[in-house]
């Protein structure tokens, strides 16, 4: 065979291995996501996968998360992951970006995976619907969590937490219990679970008789009044009862160790700002809203310990807070463009990344709209900001250690031990339960205690300075990252 000939029979195959390539591109190869994420078995708790697929250059892994309820009976919920396939092909790990509560759309969780993150979110179907976020919604996040952290190409100490609404107060809840947490971003968070529901349940009046809530004179906060009522079936109805603290983030901040960002608006007719701080706050117009319209938080708390407000209760030096403006070519969202039946004007506002501080651990962004309207939901007006800088931040820099504190390794402790304090009550007057399988449950605790210990000896020595001092020593007098490997690999279902 001539050279000629030679270099025919080469090119020959590899443009069909070229032209194949391609084709596999143009129809969705989805290759490198098949059987990227294990199927898990042999413990209860097991995640197993539904169904790996491509979007785009992203792998795309819906899954069964089996998770035991608030009464502690074992439920199955649903959850996806997303991921570049960039990811799918290094040899690093990968940070974990989950967004809790509310299900993330597959293009929304592109964002993210094409930055680098692995994107976990729960999902929604008639085999597995959503749940009241403070009820089944909490055990659900911290399943999918817990899962996202058994994966073996996930990075154990990179964790970013985000959510808006009742997921900005899922974002918060998980981070006062699960570990390790790198940063949060909180959108409207309900931080007081007692004085929102006293809200609403002030207003519920206002609201009543019409055809449909829209058609009432508050019409969103109508609409989700039922969230209230869907709370009530579990949990006591008094709301100046211990449980409506317990539940709230307000009663969990000394464990909320990592770097947060809270974002609200002065305008918010779901969850009121009152809850959050007593400051940049614009009152309403009485003449604007049905007679008898009440948001006063000192007025509807019901009781001492709900009288806290978020902004109030971290240390002041570990706290920023900034005012944005009105952003250029922003307009009143009305209930007509709500709905549909109203044009939004062509000019946007153009994306604004919010203000934080690297040298403070809370940092509250304040989206100043001027007074709440009867008609708005989470705001008024149209905003266009976005964490990106202070997420990006985070992913790229070794958390501190400060990470772990005292009030969280305690809670941790008390997830291994089974021995939860201060837990919130049922309507039949048993605790909440709010622990996975018991395997999983002690395998999260130790996992995320090693993958602390391990970023390096500054982190050992403040575990172990920690763990000296804790009330629990469910690993004997003293702990070192050898004994907690020990320990781990001893652990069995």
């Amino acid at each position: 065979m001539n050279n000629t000939s030679f270099s025919r029979f080469v090119r020959i195959p590899l443009r069909f291995a070229l032209v194949g390539c391609f084709l596999c591109v143009l129809a969705g190869c989805d290759t490198f996501i098949r059987d990227f994420v294990p199927d898990e078995s042999g413990f209860d708790g097991a995640v197993t996968v539904i169904e790996a697929r491509r979007d785009g250059l992203c792998g795309v892994v819906t899954v069964r998360v089996p998770f035991l309820d608030i009464y502690g009976a074992p439920r199955v919920g649903k959850a996806r992951m997303v991921i570049h396939r960039i990811q799918t092909k290094q040899a690093a790990t990968v940070p974990a970006f989950c967004h809790v509560h509310y299900e993330m759309g597959v293009d929304g969780a592109k964002k993210w995976a094409e930055r680098g993150w692995a994107v976990f979110t729960a999902v929604y179907d008639e085999e597995a619907p959503i749940a009241v976020s403070m009820g089944d919604g909490n055990n659900q996040a911290r399943a999918i969590i817990q899962w996202a952290q058994r994966l073996p190409f996930i990075d154990g100490a990179r964790l970013h937490l985000d959510g808006g609404s009742q997921g900005g107060y899922m974002a918060l809840a998980m981070s006062a219990d699960l570990f390790p947490v790198t940063s949060t971003t909180a959108d409207a968070p309900v931080a007081n679970w007692a004085y929102n529901f006293a809200y609403f349940e002030a207003n519920r009046s206002l609201v009543a008789g019409y055809p449909s809530p829209m058609e009432s004179p508050l019409p969103v906060m109508a609409s989700v009044l039922q969230l209230a009522d869907m709370s009530y079936e579990h949990f006591p109805r008094d709301l100046a009862h211990d449980t409506w603290f317990h539940l709230s983030p307000i009663s969990q901040t000394a464990r909320i160790a990592n770097p947060v960002m809270v974002t609200i608006a002065t305008g918010d007719m779901l969850v009121p700002m009152e809850q959050i701080t007593a400051e940049h706050l614009h009152p309403h117009d009485p003449a604007k809203f049905p007679e008898g319209y009440a948001r006063d938080f000192e007025g509807l708390a019901p009781s001492d310990k709900t009288r806290a407000r978020l902004q109030d209760l971290p240390p002041p030096e570990s706290v920023f807070s900034a005012v944005m403006p009105l952003q250029e070519n922003s307009y009143v969202v009305t209930t007509a463009m709500r709905l549909g039946a109203e044009e939004r004007p062509d000019k946007r506002p153009e994306s604004t990344d919010r203000p934080w501080s690297r040298e403070h651990q809370w940092n509250f962004c304040y989206l100043d709209e001027g007074s709440p309207e009867p008609f708005a939901d989470h705001t008024t007006w149209a905003w266009d900001t976005v964490p990106d800088s202070f997420v990006a931040y985070y992913q790229e820099t070794p958390p501190g250690t400060e990470i772990l504190n005292a009030a969280k390794l305690e809670r941790l402790l008390e997830r291994y031990t089974g021995n939860l304090s201060n837990l919130p009550a049922l309507n039949n007057g048993a605790p909440v339960n709010r622990r996975n399988f018991e395997y999983v449950e002690k395998r999260d605790v130790l996992h995320g205690l090693i993958a602390y210990a391990e970023l390096g000896p500054v982190y050992e020595e403040r575990l172990i300075a920690l763990y000296n001092e804790a009330s629990l020593k469910p690993f004997g007098a003293q702990v070192t990252l050898d004994a907690l490997r020990h320990t781990f690999s001893e652990l069995k279902p």
